[in-house]
């Protein structure tokens, strides 16, 4: 029986090469947690076992986010394409993150160049290349592998659609100080009254003086920028103006910084988003504010049991931030202090009209402590809510 199973499996192309890509993944990665992979294993599913050097390149797509569904299949694609015009006596698998690794001899590192271009002619989208340092011997393939996917990273500095090798990579550093004096800079080029001519010079300046000691890990690339397009944000909101300037403004995607694969599309979106910014600090006539307003003051009304100022202010196209400003510049109260009187005229409603508990109404206006709530009532009204009931029922 077992003779007729492993003969199915051998026939069977889908279960061959799923058994061999899980193989070759734990070869490079040293996942398959019982040690180096025996050469009459690998022979058995026909992974070769004798390398002259093995080295590991790694190719991946651009223009897919992490776990996207079609970077898988595209990258699929890419395997099958490599299996059949890749070096002779290599190994392809396709990594748990999309990413295609191919296994070869050191001595056939010119065909790297050669199978990138071809790739470049089949796929439309661009393919990035890593290629590791060669191995003494089959075993050690991990730390090509690794090196590989360093090499791959590089792409954030050198660009997409390139094949970079892990010799021609540095290390990365820590951020040291944060260009605060950059983030100033360009703040006052937002808010002059000419165009910003230099503004897209402002921004390379930032980069360049975040980057003058020397390529960053990637991860400090994104922390600086989120916080200079948080710093623009602030500042907008607290130094530069008085209430007057605040209007329907959708805020920055921040997140979307984490996706970005390159330091240029990084810079393309910083400048996208400060000429977002540029436009939305022009004065907004004072009939567009007190719609804003009204509006707010209608949502509170309406869903004062889950109103949040981040929830609100989605519902009025504004960041938090802004709206709580314009709140408070407009109506001389906090958006806390308003959804506040609101649920206490609601709850005042609710014990004179109600047999409702005290803990019922506190639920219903949007207090989960009825504790709280009466704390909060007694505060606003002089009374607690017992003793707020007993009066106005005579």
């Amino acid at each position: 029986m077992s003779m007729l199973v492993s003969e199915w499996a051998y026939e069977d192309d889908a279960v061959l090469n799923l058994v061999r890509n899980r193989l070759l993944t734990d070869l490079v990665t040293g996942g398959n947690g019982d040690g180096a992979i025996s050469k009459e294993k690998l022979s058995r599913w026909n992974v070769h076992s004798s390398y002259a050097f093995p080295t590991l390149a790694v190719f991946e797509p651009s223009g897919f986010g992490r776990g996207e569904r079609g970077r898988r299949r595209y990258a699929e694609q890419i395997g099958d394409f490599l299996r059949r015009e890749g070096p002779d006596a290599s190994d392809v698998f396709v990594d748990e993150e999309g990413r295609v690794g191919l296994l070869f001899s050191w001595e056939s590192k010119e065909a790297v160049e050669d199978i990138h271009a071809r790739l470049r002619d089949r796929f439309e989208l661009p393919i990035n290349a890593g290629v590791g340092l060669p191995c003494g011997k089959l075993a050690d393939a991990p730390l090509s592998y690794r090196q590989a996917l360093h090499a791959l990273d590089a792409r954030f500095y050198k660009g997409v659609g390139r094949v970079v090798y892990y010799n021609e990579t540095g290390n990365y550093r820590r951020l040291g100080d944060y260009p605060a004096a950059k983030e100033k800079e360009l703040f006052e080029r937002l808010g002059s009254e000419e165009e910003p001519i230099g503004l897209e010079e402002a921004v390379d300046d930032f980069y360049e003086e975040l980057l003058e000691e020397g390529p960053l890990d990637r991860r400090f690339i994104d922390e600086s920028t989120i916080r200079l397009l948080i710093g623009l944000e602030k500042r907008a909101c607290s130094e530069a103006y008085d209430g007057s300037a605040y209007r329907s403004y959708s805020g920055y995607d921040v997140l979307s910084v984490v996706q970005m694969e390159t330091l240029q599309e990084i810079k393309e979106h910083v400048r996208a988003q400060l000429r977002k910014l540029r436009e939305w600090m022009r004065p907004a006539p004072a009939e567009s504010r007190h719609t804003i307003i009204k509006k707010t003051l209608e949502y509170l009304k309406q869903d004062f049991e889950f109103a949040t100022l981040d929830n609100t202010a989605r519902k009025v196209h504004m960041t938090p931030t802004y709206l709580s400003a314009l709140f408070k510049n407009s109506t001389g109260k906090t958006f806390i202090e308003q959804l506040t009187d609101i649920r206490i005229e609601k709850a005042k409603d609710m014990l004179r009209g109600t047999h409702l508990k005290n803990y019922e109404v506190a639920e219903k206006v949007g207090y989960k402590d009825s504790r709280y709530f009466s704390q909060i009532f007694k505060k606003k009204v002089g009374l607690s809510p017992s003793e707020y009931r007993d009066l106005t029922a005579k």
